[in-house]
């Protein structure tokens, strides 16, 4: 943004809304002063703004933070620059507020505008500094959004930049891997399609707001939003409750779908306001993961985190720690069910795994976990989250050879180790008849009673013909029909009640062990001596840990020393 686009807004006419935004209070709108271009965090929890409520009353950066249900006093960021280096409004927050960046052109640039960033620490901005190539190049590049999970820069790159004006851009975005940012990328021509400018990725990580001059817009320049789905972006749709007949930049949404924005003030001036956007403009449900890896002393690790989508079968999020990250932010949008799982790089700590269920998501979801990575040490139980079953079956799941694998690797690091595998089952159930689907095994009970003798007073009596024509006509040739015929015959022969063992069907649930015995041949088929592992089917027992929610089956390895 520039000098002459915020005159503009300045003294444009009253904009009129299809639900009116509503001004924030006095903390941040000074009734005799203009505030202008918020950025909020994705969390909602940090603002960073202009305002001329200054000593000379000129325009400079302030910060303010959301706490107790308000905005507190806002503090100046004066480290950043004045407008004279930096591009107006060119600037947003990362997902917690601790990462500012912006546009400036400075001498100790890559090029003309390039992208700076300056960090939290301590309460205080730092010096800013230039996030490099390939980023920035010897042209301008500017109005950079960082993604919530800290994982891609989007960008404009533009032939012509000043604070008066913005002409020939187009949108970018760079992945950050191992080695540092990536080479830019730039997005599709149906996103691409005019003078396009000020990209904002939103906390779902999948919706981007931009602000062009393509066609079918309510003003000069309007914004517009796009959604992605894998590499592929949506066509994109005009915002229209946000958009006026004038030029339109800048808007900020936190997770919660509240957008800040520019409005009119109360005496003429120019104020913030916000606006809860209306339903098919909202962000997408998704969780968000803002947590940590340590160890059992609270110490950052280095670890791995890999979330992978079970229905596309592909890695929805990977990302390495280092022990200077102190947390980590994993975005998995809703409708899916995801394989999660922490392991330490060197395998030298048992790792962590969960199933997240995001089918059912009604509202986008915060959690803040804390990952604890253990030690191995012989009598360690854990559970093998990722591991389950076919319906009525004793059949792993496909999915199941993750959990498989991962198990598999820390054991042939660790071949001092021995382990059993146990399935504790919660609820069993057993029957005379298959009336359930669960109850696929079976099992024979045997049981005596005493019949009572049949009297035979005479060969001529009825009794006797109809019994042997009974054996004669219905009974089959098999072992049960003869023992069946010789209770017969020691009934008649018999003067007492004669002892009789009877065998009974009985079906029930319990596949414990076949289960764990399937886990066992899983894990050689990965590698593992066979003889280093045992099974046990555990029915009645209770478990060393807690079954997961809503689940009657529970594997669990235990480490015992190979010595």
């Amino acid at each position: 943004m520039n000098k002459g686009l915020l005159a503009l807004l300045l003294f444009s006419s009253t904009v009129i809304f299809a639900q009116a935004p509503e001004r924030l209070d006095r903390t941040i709108n000074n009734p005799s002063y203009s505030s202008v271009y918020p950025a909020v965090s994705g969390d909602g929890k940090v603002m960073v703004f202009m305002t001329n409520y200054s000593d000379d009353g000129s325009f400079v950066m302030s910060m303010t933070n959301y706490r107790g249900g308000e905005w507190q006093r806002p503090v100046d960021v004066s480290i950043v620059g004045s407008s004279k280096v930096n591009n107006w409004g060119g600037y947003s927050l990362n997902y917690d507020g601790t990462e500012l960046y912006f546009s400036s052109r400075r001498s100790n640039g890559v090029g003309l505008y390039d992208v700076w960033y300056s960090e939290l620490e301590d309460g205080e901005w730092s010096v800013p500094r230039n996030i490099g190539k390939p980023i920035n190049s010897p042209g301008h590049e500017g109005n950079p959004s960082i993604s919530p999970d800290g994982q891609r820069m989007y960008f404009m790159r533009c032939e012509a930049m000043s604070n008066d004006n913005v002409e020939g851009c187009k949108l970018f975005y760079s992945d950050l891997g191992p080695r540092g940012w990536g080479e830019a990328v730039e997005l599709p021509d149906h996103i691409n399609e005019g003078n396009t400018t000020s990209p904002r990725i939103l906390p779902d990580n999948q919706t981007l707001v931009f602000a062009s001059d393509r066609p079918g817009g309510k003003g000069k320049v309007d914004l517009w939003m796009t959604r992605r789905s894998g590499s592929h972006w949506s066509e994109p749709v005009n915002i229209e409750p946000v958009n006026t007949n004038d030029n339109d930049y800048f808007l900020t949404v936190t997770l919660r779908s509240i957008a800040y924005l520019t409005m009119k003030g109360e005496r003429g001036n120019q104020a913030i306001g916000e606006i809860r956007l209306p339903a098919e403009y909202r962000l997408n449900n998704v969780i968000v993961t803002q947590g940590t890896v340590r160890d059992e002393e609270g110490n950052n690790l280095s670890a791995e985190i890999r979330a992978y989508n079970k229905e596309t079968k592909e890695y929805e999020f990977r990302r390495r720690l280092s022990t200077a990250d102190d947390y980590f932010i994993m975005i998995l949008p809703g409708g899916a069910v995801y394989d999660v799982a922490y392991n330490e790089l060197r395998l030298n700590k048992m790792y962590h795994s969960e199933i997240i269920d995001a089918t059912e998501l009604v509202a986008p979801m915060r959690q803040y976990p804390n990952i604890v990575l253990k030690d191995l040490e012989a009598g360690m139980n854990f559970r093998l989250n990722g591991v389950d079953f076919e319906p009525g079956t004793s059949q792993l799941t496909e999915g199941s050879i993750m959990e498989i694998d991962r198990l598999a690797r820390v054991m042939d690091r660790h071949p001092d180790f021995n382990i059993e595998v146990g399935v504790y089952q919660k609820s069993y159930l057993e029957d005379e008849f298959r009336s359930n689907e669960d109850l696929t095994e079976e099992k024979f009970d045997t049981t005596v009673v005493y019949e009572q003798p049949i009297r035979i007073d005479t060969l001529n009596n009825s009794t006797l013909d109809d019994l042997i024509r009974r054996i004669n006509n219905e009974l089959q040739a098999t072992i049960q029909d003869t023992a069946m015929a010789n209770i017969y015959l020691a009934r008649m022969s018999s003067l007492i009640p004669v002892e009789v063992q009877k065998v009974r069907t009985v079906y029930h649930n319990d596949r414990s062990e076949k289960q764990a015995t399937m886990v066992k041949e899983s894990l050689v088929n990965e590698g593992l001596v066979a003889d280093k592992i045992t099974v046990v089917g555990y029915r009645d027992e209770q478990p060393p840990v807690p079954f997961p929610p809503q689940q009657d089956r529970l594997v669990v390895v235990k480490l015992i020393s190979a010595n």
